[in-house]
């Protein structure tokens, strides 16, 4: 058997309803040379049918099927995938996402002058339930890569690649917020990262994602307590921001605009950015959304010890 160049990663827990095309996306590549690796993390509806039956001729040979015994997560999931990978690099795919046809073949042509470890996709596309186009954002891309990553602009692992020999595993203390935290710990620990801007990812919005739910504050917190004295100062005003907009968005106002009025008084310069400044106008005065997410906050039990407060 030869050993393929790439492995797919692809978690799920369930994903019947979209686990299907995420695949397909997959298969439709350019790029042959690949594995695709399925981990069910203990799904409780039919993912695991809608696998076979759309892929049956292809399990055990071009795909692999993994169950976890018990629900653990997708960090565990991640990791797990990466574990029974033979591939040189590491793609990871949600199962509500999916690539456009040559992403990993442009992905992988970025690795070959050898000078890189993370490779991601900046990410522009967002689609509906029905694959359909939602929006393209028009967003500026900063040319500095530490000021992308510790502003948040970065993060989804279906636009992130890594050579399998640096993978430094996703963690589940920042679970759903872990995507972001191993690029700030990649980063940090002096891996190549590089970013491109090719829009070949599809990223899918609907109503289960996790940045709606409080458990997202949570583990933004969670980042900010255990990495803001390690943040190299130049990105700490971004960072902070970032923080501080987040908590303006659960409605933790106070904890929201002290984290901006600093990130305002070292990097002054945050304050001729549009966007951001309109960003605090849409979300800095939302006093419904500070009331129902303060009763969210109160009830929430958080994973392990958190000393922010509720």
């Amino acid at each position: 058997m030869t050993i393929p160049g790439v492995s797919v990663i692809i978690p799920v827990y369930n994903g019947e309803r979209f686990i299907s095309r995420a695949v397909a996306s997959a298969l439709s590549q350019t790029f042959q040379d690949t594995e695709i690796i399925i981990i069910d993390d203990a799904s409780t509806d039919q993912t695991k049918q809608a696998i076979f039956d759309s892929y049956s001729v292809l399990i055990g040979k071009k795909i692999r099927y993994y169950r976890n015994e018990r629900n653990r997560e997708r960090a565990y999931t991640r990791n797990r995938g990466c574990e029974l990978a033979t591939g040189e690099f590491l793609f990871f795919l949600d199962a509500d996402d999916e690539w456009d046809a040559t992403y990993i073949d442009q992905m992988t042509q970025v690795f070959q002058d050898g000078q890189w470890d993370v490779v991601s996709s900046f990410q522009r596309t967002f689609i509906d339930e029905n694959s359909q186009p939602l929006r393209v954002s028009k967003k500026p891309l900063s040319a500095d890569v530490g000021e992308i990553i510790f502003s948040s602009a970065v993060g989804y692992p279906t636009a992130t690649v890594f050579r399998r020999i640096v993978f430094p595993e996703y963690l589940d203390r920042y679970i759903p917020r872990e995507d972001w935290e191993i690029y700030i710990r990649s980063y940090l620990n002096g891996l190549r990262i590089r970013i491109v801007d090719n829009n070949r990812i599809r990223i899918r919005s609907h109503a289960a994602r996790t940045s709606s739910n409080v458990i997202f504050w949570d583990s933004t917190m969670r980042v900010y307590e255990d990495y803001q004295a390690k943040v190299p100062p130049q990105y700490l005003g971004r960072f902070l921001f970032h923080v501080g907009e987040v908590c303006l968005r659960f409605g933790a106002l106070r904890q929201g605009w002290q984290c901006i009025a600093r990130s305002f008084r070292i990097a002054p310069r945050l304050l001729l950015d549009k966007r951001k400044t309109g960003s605090l106008l849409k979300r800095g005065f939302r006093l419904d959304k500070h009331y129902r997410y303060r009763l969210e906050r109160a009830s929430f039990q958080p994973r392990g010890s958190s000393s922010h407060p509720a």
